[in-house]
C-alpha cells in the first residue's frame, strides 16, 4: 500500500490537510495541488495511481482538469474521482463527458471514501486492459453532450452514483430519526412546562405588548377572578402597575381584601411571539409583618436595624408564619471581629462607623422578608424562612462577599470581619428561639476561636 500515490486537487487548505491526514493514516502517499493548473504541472513529474479533484476551483475547475488529463495519452488511464456537492443532476453528465471514473459528494463520509478509493484501485488494472472506447451523444437538460468513456468507466461511475445515493439516504434516515427524537423531547418538555405552570401556587401571566393576557394559570384566576371567569384575552388586571421589573405591588382581590404581591417578570417566547411572563407571589403576611414593625419602636438607634427586644417579639410571629407555610427556619448569629481594637486605636466614632457599615452589609445581604437585628454591641442576628435552595448557605456567602467587597473598595480606616454561627429549626420543632440563638452563638464562638488559632 505504501507504493500507492494519490494526487489531491483541492483549493481549500483546511479540507486538503484533513483529507491528506485521513489518507496517509491508511498508508497512501499524498501530493496536494491547489488547483487544476498546479495539478497538470505535478503530473509532468509524477503520475499518481489516483487523482481526487474538487469540482469548484479557481483557474481551472475539476471538469476542465479531467478533460485535460484524458487528452494526454501519458496519463489518460489514471483513475479520476471528482468531489462535488451534486446539487445539479447535470454534474453527473458533465463528469462522464469529461472522462471521470468516479465521484463522491461533500461532505463525505471518511470511511465510505476510503472504501471507494480501494474499489477504484482494485479495478484500475481491469480498466487499463479493457477494450475500445465508446462514444455516445446524449441530450440532457436542454443540452447535447458527447460522452467518450469506456463501458467500465460508465459502470463504475454509475455504481458510485448509486452508492452515494444510498449513503445520502442512510444519512437522511439517521437525521430523520434524530429529528423525531428531538420533537418527542420537545413535546415532553412542553407537557412538563405546562404542568409546572398549572400547578404553581404563584399567579402566572403571559401577556403581549398591549397587556392582553395570552395565558393565566389557575392561581392567577383564583387571585383576580371571583367567579373563576376566563382571563385570557382580557387586559392585565393590574394595568395601572408597571410589573415589567421586579417589585412589590399592592392590589385588591375580588373580595376587597388588600393583597401584597412580589412580582418578577421576564421576556419569553410564547407561540413564536415575544411575550412577557410575570410571576406574582403573595407576600401579604410578611409585608404586613414588616409594616407593623415599622410602626413599633423596636429598632436600634445606631443602625436602624431591629434591636434585641424587637427580634424577640417578631421572631414569634415568624415562627407562626413558618408553621403555616410548612417552612423551616434558619438563625444566624454574627459577632464583629476586632471592634475593640477599632475603638481603642481609632476611637469610638470610628467604632460606630464600623457597626453602621456592618449593619448596611447585613441589610444588603439578606432578604426583605428576613428579620435582621443588632443584638447589642458588636453582635448581629438574622432569622428567616428556608423556602428556596441554598438558604442559608447562599445568604451567608453573599454576606461574606459584601464584607470582602467593602474591605477592597472602601476608603475607611478600618477593615471589617465577622465570625458566624448558624442553626436550623424544623417547622415541626417546639424548640424555643433562645435555644436556637444559643446554639448559633456557640458555633459563632467556635468559629472565632478557630480564627484566633491561625
Amino acid at each position: 500500500m505504501n507504493s500507492i500515490r494519490i494526487l489531491l486537487v483541492e483549493d481549500s487548505i483546511t479540507q486538503a490537510m484533513r483529507l491528506r491526514y485521513v489518507l496517509e493514516a491508511e498508508g497512501f502517499h499524498v501530493d496536494i495541488a491547489a488547483n487544476g493548473v498546479e495539478a497538470l504541472s505535478s503530473l509532468e513529474h509524477n503520475i499518481p495511481d489516483l487523482i481526487i479533484s474538487d469540482v469548484m476551483m479557481p483557474k481551472m475547475n475539476g471538469f476542465e482538469l479531467c478533460r485535460k488529463i484524458r487528452e494526454n495519452p501519458q496519463y489518460k488511464e489514471t483513475p479520476i474521482m471528482l468531489v462535488t456537492t451534486l446539487s445539479d443532476p447535470t454534474d453527473v453528465i458533465r463528469a462522464l463527458e469529461a472522462g471521470a471514473d468516479n465521484f463522491t459528494t461533500k461532505p463525505y463520509n471518511e470511511e465510505a471514501l476510503i472504501s471507494r478509493i480501494r474499489y477504484i484501485l482494485a479495478n484500475a488494472e481491469m480498466r487499463k486492459h479493457h477494450g475500445s472506447e465508446i462514444g455516445i451523444e446524449v441530450f440532457f437538460a436542454g443540452k447535447k453532450y458527447f460522452i467518450n468513456s469506456t463501458r467500465i468507466q460508465m459502470i463504475d461511475f454509475l455504481l458510485s452514483t448509486y452508492e452515494s445515493a444510498i449513503q445520502k439516504n442512510q444519512e437522511l434516515f439517521v437525521s430523520n430519526n434524530k429529528l423525531k427524537e428531538a420533537l418527542d423531547n420537545i413535546i415532553v418538555l412542553q407537557r412538563n412546562y405546562r404542568q409546572l405552570l398549572e400547578t404553581n401556587q404563584d399567579a402566572i401571566f403571559v401577556y403581549d405588548t398591549n397587556n392582553i393576557i395570552r395565558y393565566a394559570n389557575p392561581a392567577a384566576h383564583a387571585l383576580f377572578s371571583k367567579d373563576q371567569r376566563d382571563l385570557i384575552g382580557t387586559k392585565l388586571p393590574m394595568i395601572e402597575e408597571d410589573i415589567s421589573t421586579q417589585k412589590e405591588i399592592e392590589i385588591k382581590d375580588p373580595y376587597g381584601n388588600t393583597v401584597f404581591l412580589d412580582v418578577r417578570s421576564v421576556s419569553t417566547d410564547w407561540d413564536n411571539e415575544a411575550m412577557t411572563l410575570s410571576v406574582l407571589r403573595d407576600i401579604t403576611e410578611s409585608t404586613r409583618l414588616r409594616r407593623e414593625l415599622e410602626q413599633i419602636s423596636l429598632t436600634d438607634d445606631l443602625t436602624g436595624l431591629y434591636n434585641r427586644r424587637g427580634f424577640n417579639i417578631l421572631s414569634e410571629r415568624m415562627i407562626t408564619l413558618a408553621r403555616r407555610q410548612q417552612a423551616d427556619i434558619f438563625i444566624l448569629f454574627g459577632d464583629m471581629d476586632k471592634l475593640k481594637w477599632i475603638n481603642d486605636t481609632l476611637g469610638h466614632l470610628e467604632g460606630d462607623n464600623a457597626i453602621r457599615a456592618m449593619a448596611g452589609i447585613f441589610t444588603r445581604a439578606f432578604r426583605k422578608s428576613d428579620l435582621i437585628a443588632r443584638m447589642g454591641g458588636d453582635e448581629f442576628a438574622v432569622m428567616g424562612l428556608i423556602n428556596e435552595p441554598l438558604v442559608p448557605e447562599s445568604l451567608v456567602g453573599r454576606l461574606q462577599g459584601l464584607i470582602d467587597e467593602f474591605n477592597t473598595t472602601s476608603k475607611a480606616k478600618f477593615r471589617l470581619a465577622l465570625s458566624i454561627g448558624t442553626e436550623q429549626i424544623p417547622c415541626s420543632s417546639e424548640a424555643q428561639i433562645e435555644e436556637a440563638l444559643r446554639a448559633a452563638d456557640t458555633k459563632m464562638y467556635a468559629a472565632k476561636e478557630k480564627k484566633g488559632r491561625r
